[in-house]
């Protein structure tokens, strides 16, 4: 209970970082529309989408140091409430690992060596350890490291991606999961993570789907999130970085493995992408939103989901009433 009213306050409190002004790590424009204006707290954050490519993004972006500061000190206790996972965000990572192995088994060989880019409290690298796979973790957060490997005895250690120091060639395959949208560089990132892995090796990328009409409008930023992909943009900026989406996944989505390939300049594949995305942000609006079926209905979801938890739990302690 303490844990959640902290992270509530902290939630509220203003951000504390200046930023610059930047191109778009995608194409490089500088001419972007202002699309947000607020983060889904309330607080100040200057969200654009470019007018080139369609890539959503914080902008003015936060410095190096800042985004460093705050990943290591801050992250984890303002989006989960506490320096170390609790016992939830443990469960919900033992579901996703359990998950996130179905998609990637595909295309996994016995004894591959894998990596997991901002592995948390290590329950994915422990899970493909007991499944014979020769995993490796690297997560910046001091506190879930600690407990991954106390808990788990796995091999994660304390880097961002840039500190690692991974030798090319290294893995057969690399997930990174919902880390990607909070990269300063996510360009550099997935042309670092290609380096990484061995010929034939591939990328597992999954982040949040900001072309979602069902999502509410006024909860679409904030500040963990530099970065917002389409399936367009995630897929130009992986061919941009030397990886194509392999056959084994959809067109569509961004969920998505990705084969190590050649370097390409022809990577521009959705030239409607801003207008795409124009057409969204125009449509999907917090008037149109509140004014529809959908918030009332998910509350009517919501409320009958903790109905039936409250009758499981009054049966369980009267099983015989």
């Amino acid at each position: 209970m303490l844990n959640d009213i902290v992270s509530t306050f902290t939630r509220m409190r203003p951000y504390s970082f200046k930023g610059e002004t930047v191109p778009c790590n995608l194409c490089g424009s500088t001419e972007h529309d202002i699309v947000g204006r607020r983060d889904r707290y309330g607080n100040k954050l200057l969200t654009v989408l470019c007018k080139n490519c369609g890539l959503v993004f914080t902008n003015p972006m936060p410095t190096e140091e800042e985004v460093a500061v705050f990943y290591r000190k801050v992250y984890r206790r303002l989006y989960h409430g506490d320096s170390r996972p609790r016992k939830k965000a443990v469960m919900r990572g033992a579901r996703g690992a359990v998950h996130r192995h179905e998609f990637i088994k595909r295309v996994l060989k016995d004894g591959d060596r894998v990596l997991d880019v901002g592995a948390g409290g290590g329950e994915f690298v422990n899970y493909m350890c007991g499944k014979g796979y020769d995993a490796h973790g690297i997560e910046p957060n001091e506190g879930f490291v600690r407990y991954a490997v106390e808990k788990y005895g796995v091999p994660i250690r304390m880097a961002l991606w840039q500190t690692a120091e991974i030798d090319e060639g290294s893995f057969d395959l690399i997930t990174a999961n919902h880390v990607v949208e909070h990269f300063l560089d996510p360009l550099a990132a997935l042309r670092c993570f290609r380096s990484w892995l061995k010929p034939g090796g591939k990328l597992f990328v999954s982040v949040p789907d900001i072309y979602n009409p069902n999502r509410t409008p006024y909860s679409r930023f904030h500040f963990g999130h530099l970065y917002n992909f389409t399936y367009p943009t995630l897929v130009m900026m992986a061919r941009r970085a030397g990886l194509t989406r392999s056959k084994t996944t959809p067109e569509t989505g961004t969920t998505l493995i990705f084969d190590v390939a050649d370097p390409t300049d022809d990577w521009f594949m959705h030239p409607d992408s801003y207008a795409v995305m124009r057409k969204f942000f125009d449509t999907y609006t917090n008037r149109r939103y509140f004014l529809s079926i959908t918030p009332y209905y998910r509350w009517f979801l919501r409320m009958n989901r903790l109905g039936g938890d409250m009758v499981k739990v009054a049966f369980a302690r009267n099983p015989g009433k």
